[in-house]
């Protein structure tokens, strides 16, 4: 008796393998026990080593099954195959299907390789077994001796239970050794979109993994951080000034690369890897990996995702202080909003986004847009110096400067200290929480509290370098900026307002009254 397994002309879309049987026994077929094949590996990547479509294992298992089958006196029908299929779940394709056709057609036996090919806990592999036996069928092991005898459904209920051991020692040992690279600031899972992750060997020819920045990618996605934090462009708006620049998510295996969604972009600009924090299992630690964008550019980028978030339209509504203004009683950011009445009147207002999320209690009420504008007016005026006032202030800016510098120094490294100081709270944190003295929750508290510390800490550092460096050019060129500043305001374009007010000011404050407040950045504060 001879078997001949019929090839299709291209790559089949169905996990079934259909086989013809040219040249059988003398008698009737129906004399012969009726079989069919079930196979599977556990990854894609099993499953086409080598460049082969069906890599190295499936065609063992097919080997041993079919010689089974034969020395039970029986004709495998047909296969089914499970390519990149976890035997952690029952709701598998070729599975599903095999088990309705055998309900459908009269089938003797199954044939496995190994129970563990078939399930890997016990509740799967009790109804899989029921649902053969249902059939009208057995089951039957290429490897394991298992059968309808008392002993054989021994080894059964051993074999099943060591599978199901197997999968979930293996799954707590990978979730520690994937914690433990977390810990030492490694990337304990596929590398984001904007890097690379290498395989290369050390001096000893051990094999080692690494991540590089794919630096044609990393670039538009530093782009599309900077341009998001201004607050002028929508999530829609930016995938698309994306893909014109030729951007494309990393391809995946037997795929091309994939055009960037809106969705996808949501989720990249929320990742904190792009700052250099590596995360796992909600807990966070600092990588080793180089950072895309500056801690600073990402919160403010999360900050801007918040604020639109929770707006009552899809409209991207456009105004020059929005992203600069701050709820003075709650800190959450301000909204600009619109409102449309019966009669289809529109009404602007800037609203708490803390309180229209329901995020936080503060009381503070909508504002109307013209008067948040008046105050921000009246504020600028205040910092507006005549021709005469700027000449007395950048004699007495001058004067001070080299007194300034080493204050500076002083500041700088007061914040280096405190720094460390904070960077020893993190690993403590962490330690502790390794030990189960303190809770998740509590964990992902003070690794806020630390990281926000610490991004205070950045942009005092960068604003003393700034003023560190060509500070009399410095002093000139803010105060040319605050000569008059309050006229070409009040002419400005819409444009014109923006850049002077994110020039002036990191973040304006509402109060309850529709009065403002905001201190003026280095170097323009060291004016007044």
């Amino acid at each position: 008796m001879s078997l001949l397994a019929v090839a299709p002309s291209a790559p089949s879309p169905s996990p079934v393998v259909l086989l013809d049987y040219v040249d059988g026994p003398s008698g009737s077929p129906d004399l012969v026990l009726r079989a069919v094949s079930y196979l599977r590996v556990s990854t894609r990547e099993q499953a086409e080593r080598a460049g082969q479509r069906e890599g190295f294992s499936i065609p063992a298992q097919r080997q041993a099954n079919r010689k089974t089958a034969y020395g039970l006196g029986a004709w495998v029908l047909k296969e089914f195959v499970d390519a990149g299929e976890s035997a952690r779940s029952a709701a598998r394709p070729a599975l599903t299907e095999m088990l309705e056709w055998i309900r459908a057609n009269r089938v003797d036996i199954v044939v496995v390789h190994k129970l563990d090919r078939l399930a890997r806990n016990r509740a799967d592999d009790v109804q899989i077994t029921q649902a053969i036996a249902d059939a009208g069928a057995r089951l039957v092991s290429s490897t394991e001796a298992i059968d309808e005898s008392p002993s054989g459904r021994l080894v059964h209920g051993i074999m099943a239970s060591i599978a199901e051991f197997y999968s979930r020692n293996l799954a707590t040992e990978v979730s520690k050794g994937l914690r433990q690279k977390a810990m030492r600031g490694g990337t304990p899972n596929r590398a984001p979109v904007g890097y690379r992750n290498v395989r290369t060997f050390d001096a000893q020819g051990r094999e080692v993994r690494i991540v590089e920045v794919d630096e044609e990618r990393a670039q538009i996605i530093r782009w599309a951080f900077t341009m998001y934090a201004t607050g002028e462009w929508s999530l829609d708006r930016l995938a698309r000034g994306m893909t014109q620049l030729g951007f494309t998510l990393a391809s995946r295996v037997g795929k091309p690369p994939r055009a960037l969604t809106v969705s996808s972009l949501q989720k990249m600009l929320r990742n904190p890897y792009y700052c250099g924090v590596v995360t796992y299992v909600g807990v966070e630690y600092p990588g080793t990996h180089e950072p895309l964008v500056e801690p600073a550019l990402w919160q403010r980028v999360q900050d801007a995702l918040t604020a639109r978030r929770n707006t009552s339209t899809r409209d991207v509504h456009t105004h020059y202080l929005k992203g600069l203004l701050k709820c003075g009683e709650c800190g959450s950011s301000i909204m600009y909003n619109r409102t449309r009445n019966n009669r289809g009147t529109l009404y602007f207002y800037f609203v708490c986004l803390g309180r229209h999320s329901g995020r936080t209690t503060c009381t503070l009420r909508a504002q109307q847009v013209h008067l948040i504008e008046k105050a921000v007016h009246r504020l600028i005026e205040q910092i507006s110096l005549t021709p005469e006032e700027r000449q007395g202030v950048e004699e007495r800016l001058l004067a001070g400067s080299n007194a300034g510098l080493d204050e500076a120094d002083a500041g700088r490294a007061g914040l280096q200290e405190r720094e460390q100081e904070l960077r020893g709270e993190q690993e403590r944190v962490l330690r502790a929480y390794y030990v189960d003295a303190i809770s998740t929750d509590m964990l992902k508290r003070e690794q806020g509290r630390i990281r926000r510390e610490l991004l205070g800490i950045a942009q005092q550092l960068t604003v003393i370098a700034q003023q560190t460096r060509h500070v009399a050019s410095q002093i000139t060129e803010a105060l040319d900026q605050l000569e008059n500043v309050d006229q070409r305001f009040n002419t400005g374009t819409e444009d014109e307002k923006r850049t002077l007010c994110r020039t002036l000011f990191d973040e304006i404050n509402v109060q309850a009254d529709a009065t403002v407040s905001g201190d003026v950045l280095p170097p323009f504060a060291e004016s007044r």
